[in-house]
């Protein structure tokens, strides 16, 4: 017994120098071969913390390690953001940092704090980065600020008129407007894309009830139930980038449930 206690010592102090050792080497390499270490310590293992405590002057290695914590392999907002302001310490201009600790800042509900970085990002790189245009336009949108959001999500469409995306958060726009017309022209623009889409199905659906078009309603939201009804929690996933992966399991069911509360309302006489 006495003899199990000494080797768990020996063995806990053998630790401890390898650990010291390894500080000692840490401390007084340059940080041009601690940045090369900590790439392939990446690309070979992706063991994001120690490549993330070797780096220093890689501004590409930050935003990879920025990605991966902001749902590309992990989810922990507070480590992508760290990641994204160290990949700025070393590259100012980075657009795709700015645009990142924008999305972040916005999903964290700190819209001022959003607008501020994406508004960086747009004054660094105008429209050679347009996701920035819809990003501006959710931030825009959620803060209530409705016709600068529409002015984006309008602007972003220009150059990207398929996205089915920003022709849905434009109708949501219209929708907060009260201007149900203008909803039903944005989701008609965003199906002639993608005309089995559960999200634009639905906000044409709810455009033509509010119209008090209850026949056409029941036949869209009935398509739209249908296209729902197809959807798994990693479809939901991939159509929200960057959001709580534990989330999409209940934003789908509550997608279903708004289906199936408007379907029953174009259903009444």
């Amino acid at each position: 017994m006495k003899f199990y206690f000494l080797q768990k010592i020996e063995q806990r102090n053998s630790y401890i120098a390898a650990f010291i050792v390894l500080a000692i080497i840490l401390l007084t390499t340059t940080s041009t071969i601690r940045d090369a270490l900590a790439r392939v310590v990446w690309e070979e293992f992706k063991m994001a913390p120690v490549a993330g405590f070797l780096n220093i002057h890689d501004a590409n290695l930050a935003l990879e390690l920025g990605n991966y914590y902001f749902n590309e392999g992990a989810y922990d907002l507070a480590l992508a953001e760290k990641y994204f302001e160290d990949a700025l310490a070393n590259d100012p201009n980075s657009p795709i940092a700015w645009h990142q600790l924008a999305r972040i800042a916005f999903l964290k509900g700190q819209f001022s704090s959003a607008l501020l970085r994406i508004n960086r990002q747009i004054e660094l790189h105008g429209d050679t980065y347009m996701a920035s245009f819809y990003v501006r336009g959710l931030i825009h949108g959620y803060a209530g600020n409705l016709d600068g959001a529409a002015r984006d999500f309008a602007f972003f469409l220009e150059k990207k008129p398929d996205s089915w995306a920003a022709n849905n958060d434009l109708a949501w726009i219209y929708f907060r407007k009260g201007d149900f017309k203008k909803v039903e022209e944005a989701a008609r623009e965003g199906l002639k894309y993608h005309p089995e889409n559960p999200w634009l199905l639905t906000s044409l659906g709810v455009a033509l009830l509010n119209l008090d078009k209850k026949i056409e309603a029941r036949k869209t939201l009935e398509a739209a139930k249908a296209a729902a009804d197809t959807l798994t929690v990693a479809d939901w996933g991939k159509a929200y980038p960057g959001n709580n992966p534990e989330s999409y399991s209940a934003g789908l069911t509550k997608m279903k449930a708004t289906i199936e509360f408007n379907l029953k309302l174009a259903s009444s006489r």
